[in-house]
């Protein structure tokens, strides 16, 4: 039997390890919260507001100023894409304006993180980069995107058992015609060239909304390429309603680093995301179903991430 004093020392041999595993699982919530005019968005902010509040850190799409989640965060800190800038066709914005739109609109990309995370995981935040797209379709038709200045954010986070990732969170084009996957397909060109100077080596989660279903499968293709070309993994993280499957265009992507380690412990779609839904979920794909139903028109992912340090003398001590 092991002496106390021998206990002590292996107690002691063993410390880094146990540091490294604590401190390292992450609350992750990615949520298109549909901020739009005529939105009944007022209507479900408390929800949404609730919601949040239960996870370390919250991605966002359509989180659009002046009066998104953002704006009504008090449970901690937050971080925002870019800003709204004027484009040529922004002088018919005034044919909007009685009608409700607020043009022209900014990315509608927010980082929410809670105090919770602050004294639990997570030690530091720091802004990483905030990139608006060059390309855009749509102005009357198409989704108007062009209304909006969409793009990618994102954001270094440092956990309190020493591992850094780097989070990011983009709105792609939401057309489905050519002329709209190919302002996408400048878009993955835009994202892919920041993220490979900014997180060379590092690890990474990338969770958004792509807007290219695997309904549409030569689009699709173009999402994995992307996907594949920056090493990164689908967490498997799904909404409940099988038939989302195919039009699901909300993703949280994965990818470990030279000396961080992510893995996906448990993810899918919060219950209280969706307090009028049936045993088998909400069906998204089927237009205004959702109302009444859940609290936007897109599904909320969420996913418990262990993310720690890649340890080679915890490594050697084990075998």
């Amino acid at each position: 039997m092991p002496t106390p004093c021998r206990l002590l020392v292996l107690a002691f041999l063993l410390l880094p390890a146990w540091s490294a595993a604590g401190g390292g699982t992450v609350e992750l919530l990615n949520y298109n919260v549909q901020n739009l005019p005529r939105s009944d968005f007022e209507a479900r902010v408390d929800g949404l507001l609730e919601l949040a509040a239960g996870y370390d850190l919250i991605v966002l799409q359509e989180d659009f100023a002046p009066d998104g989640l953002y704006s009504r965060w008090e449970g901690g800190a937050y971080w925002r894409g870019p800003q709204a800038r004027w484009r040529w066709h922004n002088w018919l914005a005034f044919v909007g304006w009685p009608l409700g739109y607020r043009a022209p609109y900014d990315s509608g990309l927010s980082v929410l993180a809670t105090q919770d995370a602050f004294s639990g995981p997570v030690v530091r935040i720091e802004p990483l980069v905030t990139l608006a797209f060059d390309d855009c379709h749509g102005i009357v038709r198409h989704s108007h995107d062009c209304w909006a200045n969409k793009g990618l954010l994102g954001v270094r986070v440092t956990l309190e058992n020493g591992a850094e990732f780097d989070l990011y969170t983009t709105h792609l084009d939401a057309g489905s015609g050519a002329r709209d996957h190919a302002a996408r397909l400048s878009q993955f060109d835009q994202m892919e060239a920041a993220i490979a100077e900014h997180s060379a080596g590092r690890a990474v989660v990338f969770a958004g909304d792509f807007n290219v279903p695997g309904k549409r499968p030569e689009q699709y293709a173009d999402l994995l390429a992307f996907k594949r070309r920056l090493a990164l993994e689908n967490s498997g993280v799904h909404a409940t309603h099988a038939d989302w499957r195919e039009c699901q265009r909300d993703f949280i992507y994965i990818r470990s680093g030279a000396d961080v380690r992510v893995e996906v412990l448990a993810g899918g779609e919060p219950a209280a995301s969706t307090p009028g839904a049936g045993p088998e979920g909400v069906d998204f794909c089927d237009g205004d179903s959702w109302r009444g139903k859940a609290l936007s028109d897109h599904p909320a992912l969420a996913a418990t991430l262990l993310i720690e340090p890649e340890r080679a003398d915890a490594d050697d001590r084990s075998r």
